[in-house]
């Protein structure tokens, strides 16, 4: 075999080098230094110079397709996944092991916060649409939240809204005299996209199961929320129409709020 000249060699190595360099450039998480994040601002108030270094070594960023799992319910719990950008729903399993959502988490909420002081995660977490969050690993965030007071205090408000978010979605979304158009727009306005007309579509069947109907009942109030104007779908097959339906929000309100 002919042996490379040294020139040669030198741009072999050169180029290996910049396609490596290209590599890590696309495959490397963004780190997240803190004050970029609330709950990392909280975090480091109090934290010393080592353990911020700590924190800029291991936490950062994570993008998640649609569909993709951040966590899966009973496995161990490693991460805490602050929202940045997208949705993520949260599914729970019934007494007959089937999958049901329990709730949706939007930018600012925290995902698997609930289960840090578990050993497993209580629920399922799945991408809406594209997400990014903040990941810290469970040990730092409780490491660094055992001397900061004022982290303690935002973990209860976190808790405490949780609950009260919780609350909502059984007394408002979950059956009982309420009539089905009106809990199928409440559930729409809760699938709303920050502030924006878009809401994220789900099957028929996962809104059935969160408001107590029938998969061919969802369809026809779908349906007829479009025929009024109220809701609009692109049938063309982009990945918005799979995705997000677009909504006349002051409409899904005033239907909401006729009881």
């Amino acid at each position: 075999m002919r042996e490379l000249l040294p020139e040669q060699s030198r741009a072999g190595a050169d180029a290996a080098n910049a396609a490596l360099l290209t590599f890590k450039a696309k495959t490397a998480p963004r780190r997240r230094g803190y004050g970029k994040c609330f709950p990392c601002e909280l975090l480091l108030a109090e934290a010393s110079s080592e353990q911020r270094a700590d924190f800029d070594a291991v936490v950062d960023d994570q993008d998640f397709g649609h569909s993709e799992v951040l966590y899966r319910a009973t496995a161990p719990v490693g991460t805490v996944h602050f929202i940045q950008m997208g949705a993520v729903k949260l599914l729970r399993s019934g007494p007959a092991g089937e999958q049901r959502i329990v709730r949706v988490l939007k930018p600012g909420d925290s995902a698997g916060i609930e289960s840090v002081l578990s050993h497993t995660y209580e629920h399922t977490a799945i991408a809406l649409g594209d997400v990014r969050a903040c990941s810290i690993p469970v040990a730092l965030f409780l490491k660094l939240a055992a001397g900061s007071g004022r982290t303690q205090m935002w973990l209860l408000q976190k808790s405490l809204t949780a609950l009260k978010e919780v609350e909502t979605w059984l007394l408002q979304l979950a059956g009982g005299s309420i009539p089905a158009n009106v809990r199928m727009a409440r559930l729409l306005l809760k699938l709303r996209a920050n502030d924006e007309d878009h809401i994220y579509r789900l099957a028929n069947k996962e809104m059935g199961d969160i408001v107590g109907l029938v998969p061919e009942t969802v369809c026809r109030i779908i349906s007829e929320f479009g025929r009024q104007g109220i809701i609009a779908k692109d049938d063309c097959g982009s990945i918005f129409s799979k995705r997000y339906f677009r909504g006349n929000i002051q409409a899904l309100k005033k239907i909401a709020e006729n009881i």
